[in-house]
């Protein structure tokens, strides 16, 4: 069912200022200064990889929201177009400095049109409920969690709804499927870790998931890899690419890899971010981005700690 469903949609279409110790040059060897964007903090792109994250113990609360919209067109014996709108709404509460509860809704809408018909719908995805394990504090930062994926509420959409919140998946490059599957539990182990450089902050982003249907269907297993780099244009702006590739080894033929490229830009105002990126599938079922009845998508996402 999980196959059907996405085989289908691929048819359908991170400031602190350096600061140096004084020490003796005979006696202690010279020590790394924090980069613009600091080491008491993530640089992740996006409130679902970890922005708004940081060791305050007076900022134990986070929320983000991100907003993506999504366009295909078909050419041929008919003409046809698709536009999606896909948005995360999500927020952490640290019980401990290293420990977060995290919570993610999605929601999609869609419009398609042919000739003189159309469709649209719009409906929730799956609730993502988990728990992080964070370390800060210096060059090198990790996170590593576990959560569980639901949405009783989604089998009962009706096609144009379903279409609507499907469509997450392509407009995330093939990414988070546990987000956007109909009638299927998944348990999704995700992490992420950063090592920043003066400037640079390189970055890989994974997830293990087991995709479970509630009808009886083919259990899934998903790998997803997602390394990049960011660099510090200021200490408040940071421009970064990722890489998304995602391997589905128990499926075959193109709905068993999805790969994408995603250009970001991150902006930082105190304990608030602004972000924004574009995800440019590249191979099928998703991409290549432009061609005809493929899928691209602008993502705006903002958010903050308190």
């Amino acid at each position: 069912m999980i196959r059907a469903t996405l085989v289908g949609l691929a048819v359908v279409g991170a400031a602190i200022p350096a600061q140096a110790e004084e020490v003796s040059a005979s006696t202690s060897a010279p020590t790394p200064s924090p980069a613009p964007g600091g080491f008491d903090r993530f640089a992740a792109p996006t409130g679902q990889l970890g922005a708004g994250l940081n060791s305050s113990v007076d900022l134990r609360a986070r929320a983000f929201l991100e907003l993506g919209f999504g366009h295909s067109e078909w050419s041929g014996p008919f003409d046809a177009h698709l536009n999606a709108l896909s948005w995360i709404l999500g927020g952490g509460y640290r019980i401990t400095p290293n420990l977060e509860l995290v919570a993610m809704l999605p929601m999609g809408w869609a419009s398609v049109g042919a000739d003189d018909t159309s469709e649209s719908g719009v409906g929730f995805g799956n609730l993502h409920l988990g728990v992080n394990y964070l370390s800060f504090g210096g060059p090198l930062r990790f996170m590593a969690g576990g959560a569980v994926q639901f949405g009783p509420w989604y089998k009962d959409y009706d096609s144009g709804a379903s279409l609507g919140v499907s469509l997450g998946h392509a407009l995330s490059g093939g990414q988070d499927a546990g987000l956007y599957l109909p009638e299927t539990v998944t348990i999704v182990a995700p992490g992420r870790v950063e090592y920043e450089i003066d400037k640079l902050v390189l970055a890989g982003d994974a997830a293990l998931g087991v995709h479970i249907p509630t009808d009886g269907g083919d259990v899934d297993l998903s790998i997803q890899l997602s390394p990049g780099a960011g660099y510090y244009v200021t200490p408040t702006a940071q421009v970064g690419l990722r890489l998304p590739f995602t391997w589905v080894p128990t499926r075959s033929g193109s709905s068993a890899t999805y790969f994408a490229m995603e250009p970001y830009g991150r902006f930082d105002f105190g304990n608030l971010f602004l972000s924004t990126r574009l995800t440019l599938n590249i191979d099928d079922p998703y991409g290549f981005a432009f061609d005809n009845g493929k899928f691209w998508a602008l993502h705006v996402g903002f958010g903050g700690a308190f």
